[in-house]
């Protein structure tokens, strides 16, 4: 059940008072406000301490999004085992745009896919907007069996995705699955260059299972920042 208020976690109450308790109803009305992106190069991947992510040199954002949706897993030989994602994005340019001259930007980062875990199911059980959608499809030109790549997928683009490098959540890392940077394909879309998984709220499996083959699925949020 999806609380009807919920606060902000009190380290970043100092910052982000204007969101400090928000209804989930007006919080689902944030990500259906139309985005301005039209400064969003002048904004950094909140990257923080966190090593092996970077963005590539001449690399800008263009446009960042909060993520909601499952991680997949499989049960193989005791532990689970990633068999992919789905979830939809929702447009939150616009939100750190006209605040990033007014607030702490990764605190911002932080708390909102928290809000989103909360506020927005998966999946969608309301008209809600999507503006990416986020699913794994065979990896192009691999014959590996069960090798599989994300995609990232809007109205009018899309680009499958590869793995650049992982980092361990730097919170929770148990609970919240890695962050991730990844790599557009060549020749498989024009959508982004690169994508950056970051503040993953939950997802992560239990440590073992054992029903061989069992399928599970971990409700998770994340940010996601979309380069070019």
């Amino acid at each position: 059940m999806i609380p009807a208020t919920f606060a902000l976690p009190l380290d970043t109450r100092t910052d982000l008072a204007s969101l400090s308790s928000i209804s989930s109803t007006d919080f689902r009305t944030i990500l259906q406000t139309r985005s301005d992106k039209s400064s969003t190069t002048n904004l950094t991947v909140p990257l923080g301490a966190v090593s092996g992510l970077s963005v590539p040199n001449g690399q800008h954002i263009s446009a960042v999004n909060v993520g909601r949706g499952v991680q997949n897993y499989t049960c193989t030989q005791g532990t689970y085992v990633t068999a992919g994602a789905l979830a939809n994005l929702f447009d939150v340019s616009h939100l750190f745009t006209s605040s990033k001259d007014l607030i702490d930007l990764a605190a911002l980062s932080a708390v909102i896919p928290r809000l989103a875990y909360y506020a927005v199911p998966y999946p969608v059980q309301e008209d809600l907007r999507v503006d990416i959608h986020h699913f794994f499809v065979d990896t192009p030109g691999s014959n590996a069996t069960g090798a599989i790549s994300p995609v990232f997928a809007s109205e009018s683009d899309r680009i499958v995705a590869s793995r650049v490098a992982s980092a361990t959540a730097p919170t929770n890392p148990t609970t919240n699955v890695a962050w991730l940077q990844l790599a557009g394909v060549d020749g498989q879309g024009t959508l982004a260059k690169s994508v950056f998984r970051i503040n993953t709220v939950n997802g992560q499996p239990p440590s073992t299972c054992q029903n061989e083959g069992e399928h599970l699925s971990v409700q998770y949020a994340a940010m996601y920042y979309f380069t070019k």
